[in-house]
């Protein structure tokens, strides 16, 4: 009987695996940062990179490290040319690719590296969306990649060379740079430390590599001052982690609360990294132990961090469950594939109508979520209290707005009191706009400060009911999303 060899099982997984990694990032564009995001870009395509704040009226002095604005840029020229779709479509592919090169730089492909993958996708599906920290992800895979390639002498080590070019892009597009020349310090530690004080393996890098990636690490934290705030990039990524307010206010900054579902994902990741290496018989390598560890670590303290941990621990968690495999009965099931495994024509076809009835699920499912973007963004922004901002002429005023709407305000060309640029207010600002917020005993005194005339804040907050009973306040708008008071 004839057989054919084009679309075979393996080759189909893959395929849905690849769809499904795409179709899991379509996301509406709700990220509350990318509509600043957005017209920073648009700033700096017309007038250059601000060194100012430029959208508030409350800290116009202020100076602004503005790390992403590669990433902002590349926002706003995606957005000119598609729209909101274009930016769904487009964070979707970075994704899609970021977890495919996670895929390439792990053993046990397809089955078991692809699985993991998948469960590491889910587990930093809490940051998706329409935002510069993506590029954080992709270099993350990045980096894994041509370290592990290097490692598994598949690669050769002069390929390493290639990072702090990488470094230097990626200074440019966020100051998560850092984690970059981390990582690659990790490696040449752990490594380092793998061949001094225990038993070198076959995955251990020689001794001249392992210095060549100290030089690597060295040069890519250089390469990273080539940007327009120069060297003060190297203290930035600090001052954030540093930031009190930052971390007492902003939820992603906050430590992982596992009685919410969705991080249980990462505590499974955990567990399997734990388990992987009580069944493996191989002990795990210092390198191994750094990394997951550490990663695992920052994830635990930040929500913000648990991305990071699932893409730098995948490949560790693969090899030992891979190793686990091996030793069971279910080790044929886990290698590579045949390069010319042949199939029936019958179940070629079968594959095919499979593969063309996921890829028809994905478009209609990335149609319906485009359709239902602008439902989506009504729903959680003030769209309809702005217009009556702009309708009544308050949109000039000063208005003391909702810390998560401050972005959306930007983007409709409206002064802001407060946004999502926590690094730019600085925490005694931010503090005193929590007063007002809390309701403390001060809470007018911001108002009087800076001169509020209006206050548009989520509806049925403390801040309004407590407005709501002020004889010098009155309610002039209310809808199911906001509510907005003016002075008397």
């Amino acid at each position: 009987m004839t057989k054919i060899a084009f679309l075979n099982t393996r080759r189909l997984f893959v395929a849905l695996f690849v769809i499904a990694l795409f179709t899991m990032a379509v996301r509406e564009t709700l990220d509350p940062d990318m509509w600043w995001h957005l017209r920073t870009g648009e700033f700096i395509l017309q007038n250059g990179i601000p060194a100012q704040d430029v959208f508030t009226f409350t800290v116009p002095q202020n100076a602004w490290v503005t790390h992403e604005w590669l990433s902002q840029l590349i926002m706003w020229l995606v957005y000119l040319a598609g729209g909101l779709p274009g930016l769904i479509l487009f964070f979707a592919a970075l994704i899609a690719l970021t977890y495919w090169l996670l895929y390439l730089a792990c053993d046990g492909r397809p089955y078991l590296a692809a699985f993991i993958v998948l469960l590491s996708a889910i587990t930093s599906a809490i940051v998706w969306g329409a935002r510069p920290q993506i590029f954080n992800l992709l270099l993350t895979a990045v980096f894994v990649l041509i370290v592990e390639r290097v490692k598994e002498g598949k690669w050769r080590p002069r390929t390493l060379w290639w990072l702090p070019l990488l470094t230097l892009i990626w200074a440019n597009l966020h100051s998560g740079y850092l984690l970059g020349v981390v990582l690659l310090g990790t490696y040449a530690v752990g490594d380092l430390a793998q061949r001094w004080l225990a038993t070198p393996t076959e995955r251990t890098l020689p001794q001249p590599v392992i210095f060549q990636l100290f030089g690597v690490t060295i040069v890519s934290f250089l390469a990273a001052a080539v940007n327009p705030s120069g060297i003060e990039l190297w203290i930035y990524p600090f001052l954030t982690l540093g930031s009190g307010a930052m971390q007492a206010y902003i939820q992603e900054w906050h430590s992982p609360d596992f009685h919410q579902t969705y991080f249980w994902p990462f505590a499974g990741m955990l567990a399997l990294g734990a388990l992987g290496w009580i069944f493996n018989k191989k002990h795990p390598t210092i390198t191994e132990l750094l990394l997951l560890l550490g990663t695992g670590a920052a994830g635990l303290l930040s929500a913000r961090h648990i991305p990071l941990f699932a893409i730098v621990a995948t490949p560790i968690i693969v090899r030992h469950w891979q190793d686990v495999i091996a030793s069971s009965r279910f080790a044929a099931a886990s290698q590579n594939p045949q390069p010319k495994q042949v199939i029936k024509p019958l179940f070629a076809v079968l594959n095919w109508v499979i593969l063309l009835v996921a890829v028809a699920t994905a478009v209609l499912y990335t149609i319906s979520k485009i359709d239902n973007n602008q439902i989506a963004i009504a729903a959680q922004y003030p769209v309809a209290a702005v217009d009556y901002l702009e309708a009544s002429g308050l949109d000039e005023a000063r208005g003391y707005n909702s810390y998560n709407w401050g972005g959306y305000l930007i983007w409709r060309g409206v002064p802001v009191f407060v946004d999502g640029r926590a690094d730019v207010y600085g925490d005694s600002f931010l503090l005193r706009y929590r007063e007002t917020f809390e309701v403390r005993a001060t809470w007018e005194e911001p108002l009087d400060e800076y001169a509020v005339d209006y206050v548009l804040m989520e509806r049925g907050t403390p801040l309004t009911a407590v407005l709501a009973a002020s004889p010098e306040w009155t309610q002039v708008y209310e809808d199911e999303i906001a509510e907005i008071f003016i002075r008397d």
